[in-house]
């Protein structure tokens, strides 16, 4: 009877940490208006919006240039290194949940599209490039890891939320804005329209 009145004690103890944790969530959506409309989120800032030098990134506009050291050579890396060939940008930090379910899938694609030209350029926030490599060698990441310790770059993309992706066409252009992880198909399907653009 021990055993059985232990089962039921942690049954207990484990039904009662979903609820505090279901209300806790309830609480948090309720309290923040952001997560009350994520569509919104979806919708491009105007060219009026108070990011840096009135860039707009609605798609079509030409993505921001930028250069950040890679976090494993600790070479500096430009945007425009990569003129001519389709571009991801993928805005993320390790302790973001989704950013880490989502990096299997942006390896994939890296495995499938990188000898096509397709370039995927995961600029971290924030973060030491030791945790940072850290991460990508728990994942067994090869893409480059991109260094915005200054949050310049995550700024001049206005991002809102991790995991957030860009997707800019050849010719440097912004194809298209996603927030929030993406699964393996839209990121597919994304990557061969910025493959096919001309």
């Amino acid at each position: 009877m021990p055993k059985l009145s232990r089962i039921t004690s942690h049954k207990k103890e484990l039904l009662a940490g979903v609820v505090l944790g279901l209300i806790l969530g309830i609480t948090i959506f309720l309290t923040n208006p952001a997560l009350r409309n994520l569509d919104i989120l979806n919708q491009p800032l105007p060219a009026t919006s108070n990011s840096p030098n009135g860039i707009s990134l609605i798609p079509g506009t030409t993505a921001p240039d930028f250069t950040l050291a890679d976090a494993h050579t600790e070479q500096p890396v430009s945007l425009s290194n990569f003129k001519g060939q389709p571009v991801i940008l993928n805005f993320w930090a390790t302790w973001c949940g989704p950013c880490k379910i989502e990096m299997p899938h942006l390896q994939d694609a890296h495995n499938n599209y990188h000898s096509s030209g397709v370039t995927i350029l995961a600029i971290n926030s924030g973060e030491d490039s030791k945790t940072v490599l850290s991460f990508a060698s728990e994942l067994n990441l090869t893409f480059p890891m991109l260094l915005d310790s200054t949050g310049t770059v995550q700024q001049q993309y206005q991002i809102r939320g991790f995991p957030s992706t860009v997707f800019i066409h050849k010719d440097g252009t912004i194809a298209h804005n996603h927030i929030g992880m993406i699964s393996a198909d839209l990121l597919i399907q994304r990557i061969e329209q910025i493959s096919l653009f001309r």
